[in-house]
């Protein structure tokens, strides 16, 4: 039988995340891809709070940086 290759996850936070936080993170990311996966950890402290997770396919944005843009687009451009 065939076995599928791990996935690996990139993580990226505003501080460094606990272990708490990382088991949770692999948590939910290892149901999603339950061949397995491994995490590598970064940190850019512009993202202000919040992650960003990207599996080789696509990008989860939960950034406050991000949701901050999102908030900035739409009060500048109304209800168009």
């Amino acid at each position: 039988m065939h076995k599928l290759p791990v996935t690996k996850i990139t993580v990226i936070s505003a501080t460094e995340m606990d272990d708490r936080l990382r088991a949770r993170v692999e948590e939910v990311f290892g149901k999603k891809h339950p061949e397995g996966i491994r995490a590598e950890y970064l940190v850019d402290d512009s993202l202000i709070g919040g992650l960003i997770v990207f599996d080789g396919k696509t990008v989860y944005d939960g950034s406050v940086k991000t949701k901050l843009a999102e908030i900035k687009e739409k009060l500048s451009h109304g209800n168009d």
